[in-house]
């Protein structure tokens, strides 16, 4: 194992950019050779990379941040809970599982649970190999007092049950698949935090038997918003004791906030200017999330303090991550999530650990989907090879990711739009020399920004923009659109056979401009609210 580290890890500590591709193969990892690592996974719900939501959690910052590697382009390939969190489990995207939606008949726990999902998954694949696996708060929707079996691969499987996964002050638990609990009264993130001491202090116990490995997922609601008897969306409720924290904290007024002139396409380039109370609403709003947060922040230190007392924090990773972003305020936009746009899709992910670099931040493109791979390599237990991407430290990393969403829009809070046509492919490309966003939408619109230029995706460059570079980027969509395995690690490969193209700036050779010119591009035959494979592809 101690191998496998430098080989992996190494990579971070050195200082390697991971921008642009190169021609290496990923070694294979060696036999471990010592007592595997344990995993550590804080996962919220709902929380902002890009509207600075970490500068609130002083306690992140100590443990995670100083201590370990942020990945500031790290991503969700489906801007929405279920989706999301199936492919963090799986390392699949939403195409290949095909759970997209929060309900049935295309989401929740009810289509997981058709699909057989939990037959071949993290939680599997770490438990044959001798982990215990621990999982705390909410899990994806559809737990309900109705469908509370749990999921194979989990020890311990304690979520969060419907109606109480969004309700903050009357949690309802269920222990693997037994009688519902309630805790009226009790703040929930409070709770889970008590519930995870518990059992680290239990798996402290078990590993006084011997190498017992472990697995524990925290995941409190925060900060998403609270959801009521009638499914109304509420601002977050924050702990008593934080209430009335940060009274003059404003959404940030980036380029983008509710700006004057709107260059998007679709409903979101039909929205209004939001009017001075919707602001009002919208930093109220802002100010409750950052609230919320707070008793997640007490979680991570206490969760912290409790490992180093038993002197696991040596051989643990510890991981803190989200689902997916939030939008508020952005493109006019007013609450919520679901869109391509970069505060919905871009998220915090940070680890710390044996052989992990302290106090740095890395931009090498990872989605996700690139989770399982990451978690397998660092216990030293060989991939399956379904997985849609490769690990973190891989030295061959792709550049290029699909966003994906199929569903019609909808707005949290305050907004009274409906039935909005959402559906869409999107591209992020990533390296030293290119940020770029490119989407194809189920009207037929398109969407090109150059980030490195309009970071705050302003201005579409659709269609004004070097065509020759859109050719590529097509190419790129229609390849990714329904990829699988070794095909969603490496597009190049599929479009050039040879092997010679790896890059995108392998690709804009001049010599590949005929080739480009000819291909089929990706495009919706209508706009559905689920993927269906005939409804999308070349043409």
């Amino acid at each position: 194992m101690k191998l496998v580290l430098v080989s992996l890890v190494g990579l971070l500590l050195s200082g390697q950019s991971f921008g642009a591709p190169n021609k290496c193969v990923s070694p294979q990892p060696p036999p471990v050779t010592h007592k595997k690592p344990n995993f550590v996974v804080i996962l919220t719900d709902d929380q902002d990379q890009l509207m600075n939501s970490l500068d609130y959690q002083p306690y992140v910052k100590r443990h995670f941040i100083d201590e370990g590697t942020s990945f500031t382009k790290y991503y969700t390939t489906s801007a929405m809970c279920c989706p999301s969190r199936v492919s963090l489990w799986l390392g699949q995207f939403a195409h290949n599982h095909n759970v997209t939606d929060e309900s049935r008949p295309h989401g929740s726990y009810y289509k997981f649970q058709a699909g057989h999902l939990d037959d071949s998954w993290l939680p599997v694949w770490l438990q044959e190999e001798g982990y215990s696996n621990h999982y705390i708060g909410k899990f994806i929707n559809g737990v309900n007092k109705d469908n509370t079996v749990a999921p194979k691969g989990w020890d311990h499987f304690e979520p969060l049950v419907s109606p109480g996964i969004y309700n903050f002050t009357n949690p309802i638990f269920s222990l693997n698949g037994g009688p519902l609990e309630s805790f009226p009264g009790v703040y929930q993130t409070d709770l889970i935090l008590n519930k995870s001491l518990a059992r680290i202090d239990a798996l402290v116990e078990k590993k006084k038997e011997g190498d017992n490995p472990f697995l524990l997922v925290i995941s409190p609601t925060a900060p998403h918003d609270e959801i009521q008897g009638d499914g109304t969306f509420t601002p977050p409720v924050p702990a008593d004791r934080h209430k009335h924290l940060f009274p003059n904290a404003k959404v940030p007024r980036t380029p983008n906030f509710n700006p004057a002139v709107q260059d998007k396409v679709g409903w979101i380039g039909d929205l209004p200017l939001l009017s001075p109370l919707q602001v009002e609403e919208i930093d109220h709003h802002y100010r409750q999330r950052l609230r919320s947060l707070q008793a997640t922040d007490e979680l991570v230190d206490s969760v912290v303090k409790k490992l180093a007392a038993n002197d696991l924090l040596d051989n643990t990773y510890l991981i803190y991550t989200t689902d997916n972003g939030y939008h508020l305020g952005q493109h006019r936009l007013f609450a919520g999530k679901q869109t391509p746009i970069e505060n919905d899709i871009n998220i915090p992910f940070i680890i710390r650990g044996p052989g992990i670099a302290k106090k740095q931040i890395k931009t090498n493109p990872a989605t996700h989907s690139h989770f399982p791979a990451t978690v397998l390599d660092l216990a030293g237990i060989k991939r399956p090879t379904n997985l849609d991407a490769t690990s973190l430290f891989d030295p061959e990393h792709t550049e290029s990711f699909n966003v994906e969403f199929w569903s019609n829009q909808f707005t949290e809070g305050g907004s009274k739009l409906k039935n909005k046509k959402n559906s869409y492919k999107a591209l992020r490309l990533i390296s030293q020399k290119h940020d770029l966003y490119y989407s194809v939408w189920c009207t037929h619109e398109h969407e090109f920004y150059d980030m490195k230029v309009d970071p705050y995706q302003l201005t579409n460059k659709y269609p004004a923009a070097d065509r020759k570079l859109l050719d590529r980027l097509d190419a790129l969509v229609a390849v990714l659109h329904d990829c699988k395995g070794e095909v969603c690690k490496f597009p190049w490969r599929t479009i050039h056979k040879d092997g010679l193209v790896h890059s995108l700036d392998d690709a804009l050779d001049a010599k590949h401009d005929a080739f480009y010119s000819t291909l089929p591009k990706f495009r919706f035959k209508s706009c559905k609210v689920y993927y269906d494979a005939d409804n999308e592809g070349t043409q």
